[in-house]
């Protein structure tokens, strides 16, 4: 039987990311060697060169090698197979087996673009990038104090994780006791708002006390102050969450889709109060109880692409806006992709 339109969409959409920025790296991970990584089922290493990062297809041209196990010598990746070695541009500088005979034009391994930008380093297979890469204001801002999460692969597509992160209604289930109340499960309305890059909007839910974020955990449920939520396209999500005297608690998180199904993320997690370094451990052990209980539901979803048809799954007007204008936007890109193009 041939594919359905919602996977054709659903391939057009994931052909189409190739011209889109994603995370592959801390770059404080990225040391005076090469790292390997993948993204949309490429193999690539990545390394420093001269201080700049660069990024290759994780293959030799001489002997199909990866590039990712050789060495950063003399301001070019020399391969560990024989010692051919690329420079910035990827093009073949040295070749030791004969060091005087000319260099082929052909001895060139395959570049991508690539920039360090909030922590991350970022990579784009078929630049132009369609969208820029997301800032994160506490990154620059000397105010906040900004932890590292650590990085965690899921089993879904990068879709389906944003889709997880700006989903309301699954909080008083998924989380209960930590996050929500399965006694209050109510919504309640908030506009979404879209310009050329981003989808927002802010909201304001009862939440369960947390002595992270200074409640009285004897308390009952608080009524939080609105926060603000946007989805930087396309797969990356920033929450700045207002705790009243000037008080804010944010997060950055970006996926990459490493295949169709198979996603890693990356995040930070800010304050700009309890600045004290020995209170960090307790907001990263926080964030992996919510992560460890979102990956067994997301993980579970079928298909594991997120449709980006509408009619192949159920929407509730209000509640599921902000996925209902997600989803409509990667329907977009989908349907406006050519091939080649």
């Amino acid at each position: 039987m041939g594919q359905s339109l919602d996977e054709i969409a659903e391939e057009a959409l994931y052909q189409r990311s190739r011209a889109m920025w994603h995370p592959v790296a801390f770059a404080d991970d990225l040391d005076d060697q090469p790292m390997a990584v993948r993204l949309l089922d490429e193999a690539i290493a990545i390394a420093r060169i001269d201080g700049d990062v660069v990024a290759f297809k994780d293959l030799c041209i001489h002997r199909g090698t990866a590039l990712s196990l050789g060495t950063v010598v003399d301001g070019g990746l020399q391969c560990a197979y024989h010692g051919w070695t690329f420079d910035s541009t990827g093009a073949c500088v040295r070749i030791p087996s004969r060091p005087e005979g000319s260099i082929p034009r052909k001895a060139k391994v395959q570049s991508y673009a690539v920039q360090e930008s909030v922590g991350l380093v970022w990579v784009c297979l078929e630049p132009p990038a369609e969208f820029p890469i997301p800032s994160y204001r506490p990154w620059d801002d000397t105010s906040f104090r900004t932890v590292r999460i650590p990085l965690y692969d899921w089993k879904s597509s990068a879709a389906r994780r944003v889709e997880n992160f700006v989903d309301f209604s699954h909080f008083p289930f998924v989380h209960a006791g930590v996050l929500g109340d399965p006694n209050k499960p109510e919504i309640p309305d908030h506009p979404v708002r879209r310009d050329a890059h981003t989808i927002s909007f802010d909201l304001g839910v009862e939440e369960v006390p947390n002595e992270l974020k200074g409640d009285d955990v004897g308390d009952g449920p608080i009524q939080r102050m609105p926060s603000t939520y946007t989805v930087s396209m396309p797969y990356s999500v920033q929450l700045d969450q207002p705790l009243g005297d000037d008080r804010h608690f944010q997060l950055f998180m970006a996926s990459a889709p490493l295949g169709r199904k198979e996603t890693r993320t990356f995040s930070w997690c800010s304050r700009n109060y309890d600045l004290d370094a020995s209170l960090d451990q307790g907001f990263v052990d926080f964030q992996t109880v919510i992560l460890d209980q979102d990956r067994l539901v997301v993980e579970s979803q079928r298909p594991e692409e997120l449709p980006v048809d509408l009619s192949e799954e159920l929407h509730i007007k209000g509640v599921d806006q902000v996925s209902i204008e997600y989803r409509r936007w990667l329907l977009e890109l989908a349907s406006s992709f050519t091939p080649g193009s």
